[in-house]
């Protein structure tokens, strides 16, 4: 017990002298502040974010709320300014025409801390042209359906928790990206865990 107390207690003096050392150079350290990334990221999580990095597909990003000067939006950059996004008749997510690809993992049970609610998810692994794959979640026997949204001049935002349509463009539209801080692309400290059967890791780089 004593050797796993001092493993922990340097691995979070490691975890806290390069967050500190990154945030001189660029980089500032946020709390996930909602669940509409999960299983990816999720509420509590300590992640990184590399300042006015130029959004690109399937990124991870913070930006400014579109409606709400005080506040930022966290989610996945799935579509630009002339492209279109919507659902075909299975769920399944549209770029286009482009139908992304899916690998479904196990059913899961996900907590959702910000709800008090416990969801049976379905995980598993998308992947949008063939060359941006990555974790997300739909709630188990409920289709997910998305009206088709003609990006005008911004970024298409989605959460890879599909569950929940609150934090995302699904609520509010299309960002401009020049109003984005920045990508997220690690987790220095994972939040809590939960009595469910989502695990994430110190240090994970986020894809």
């Amino acid at each position: 017990m004593g050797g796993a107390l001092r493993k922990l207690l340097s691995l979070t003096t490691w975890a806290l002298a390069i967050a500190g050392v990154l945030k001189l150079f660029f980089v500032d350290v946020i709390h996930v502040p909602h669940n509409g990334m999960a299983p990816t990221l999720v509420y509590g999580d300590l992640v990184l974010v590399w300042r006015n990095a130029k959004v690109d597909m399937a990124d991870v990003v913070v930006c400014e709320h579109p409606t709400r000067s005080e506040a930022s939006v966290l989610a996945r950059a799935v579509a630009f300014a002339g492209h279109s996004v919507s659902t075909d008749a299975y769920g399944y997510l549209l770029v286009d025409e482009d139908r992304a690809n899916i690998e479904w993992e196990s059913d899961a049970r996900f907590y959702d801390v910000t709800r008090q609610k416990l969801f049976s998810m379905r995980p598993g692994y998308i992947d949008y042209m063939r060359q941006h794959r990555h974790r997300f979640m739909v709630e188990l026997d409920i289709m997910f359906n998305l009206g088709t949204y003609a990006v005008n001049h911004g970024v298409y935002l989605l959460g890879d928790n599909r569950a929940d349509p609150d934090d995302d463009s699904r609520e509010f539209g299309e960002v401009d990206p020049a109003r984005c801080k920045g990508q997220v692309f690690m987790r220095v400290w994972p939040a809590p865990r939960q009595e469910d059967d989502v695990r994430n890791g110190y240090l994970d780089f986020i894809h």
